[in-house]
């Protein structure tokens, strides 16, 4: 047998092998949540969410609608004055563990 054909046959059996994998996994899966559901006699409520009634208006704005007053805006004298924001600060209490470096 060439290498090609031997390339494809071993190809086609890890396919069958992956597929029937998780087909048993996917069985299982939901084997384990009816039993869970038996065992702890959990009930999931499928409810759809009741619409709030308005007025039927819709307010909206753009929040950039002038992308040219963005850069009229943004001068090199307020690019070089601009302060970049505060980096969050994490404060680990006694115990917690620490990140390695």
């Amino acid at each position: 047998m060439n290498q090609t054909r031997k390339m494809w046959a071993s190809a086609a059996a890890v396919g069958v092998i992956l597929v029937g994998g998780a087909t048993v996994a996917a069985a299982a899966s939901a084997g384990r949540v009816d039993q869970a559901r038996g065992e702890t006699r959990a009930e999931v409520e499928k409810t759809t969410p009741t619409p709030t009634p308005t007025d039927g208006i819709v307010v909206s704005h753009d929040i950039n609608p002038d992308p040219s007053k963005v850069l009229e805006h943004w001068t090199e004298e307020r690019m070089e004055g601009a302060e970049p924001m505060p980096m969050p600060e994490v404060e680990l209490k006694p115990g917690e563990f620490e990140l390695a470096e």
